[in-house]
């Protein structure tokens, strides 16, 4: 038996019951740490699950950042210095990268709080997570605010990959499952990937047969 659920329904639901339904509806989400710089060279990270593929040549990433209704510093930072840091969170980090997710000061450096290690290359200012597998350097490009609710949609171009040297197959395919990138689901829920098939570009008129 099913049920229907209107939007007048979600609407007249608890707030936490209603949260959790509507970040969770779309199913599972990528889950990466976002590192930046302050003003005062603070290293700057947060949890973020909204991260989709823009483009590919050139390479562009875009996220979604909630309302400037209080400080976002990963927001400023990026106005500020034009550079961010995409790391993707295995097990082994995992509590660090949750606890990335509260409410520190401007002047308190996550990386410091959760203890995950700030590392740096020559290609641009923002910070890495040492101990994350795979990372990507972005430069900010573009903006967009959403009229319907003031959140913004960031857009930043690939500038740096930094993975190990198994991580990628011979057709361009990330492994993630052997590298242990994880998902989720709201804002507290984590799952482990596990691939079940790959298939070829669909075509019309082409059979299916797994690769």
């Amino acid at each position: 038996m099913s049920k229907t659920i209107t939007t007048a329904d979600i609407l007249n639901m608890d707030r936490l019951y209603r949260m959790h339904l509507i970040n969770t509806i779309a199913g599972y989400k990528n889950l990466n740490l976002v590192g930046t710089l302050g003003h005062r060279k603070t290293a700057n990270l947060g949890l973020f699950n909204s991260f989709v593929h823009v483009g590919a040549n050139p390479p562009h990433l875009g996220f979604m950042i909630r309302q400037l209704t209080v400080p976002r510093h990963t927001y400023h930072n990026i106005k500020a210095t034009k550079y961010f840091t995409v790391n993707h969170v295995h097990k082994e980090i995992l509590a660090q990268a949750h606890q990335a997710s509260a409410n520190y000061t401007e002047n308190q450096s996550e990386f410091e709080a959760v203890g995950l290690t700030p590392e740096y290359t020559d290609v641009h200012t923002a910070p890495y997570v040492k101990e994350s597998l795979i990372k990507i350097g972005c430069e900010y490009a573009e903006e967009h605010h959403m009229k319907l609710n003031g959140m913004i949609f960031m857009v930043g171009k690939i500038v740096e990959i930094i993975l190990p040297e198994n991580a990628i197959d011979d057709t361009g395919h990330l492994k993630l499952p052997e590298m242990g990138t994880l998902a989720c689901t709201g804002l507290d829920t984590y799952f482990e990937g596990t691939q079940i098939e790959r298939l070829p570009y669909a075509r019309v008129g082409k059979e299916q047969k797994i690769l």
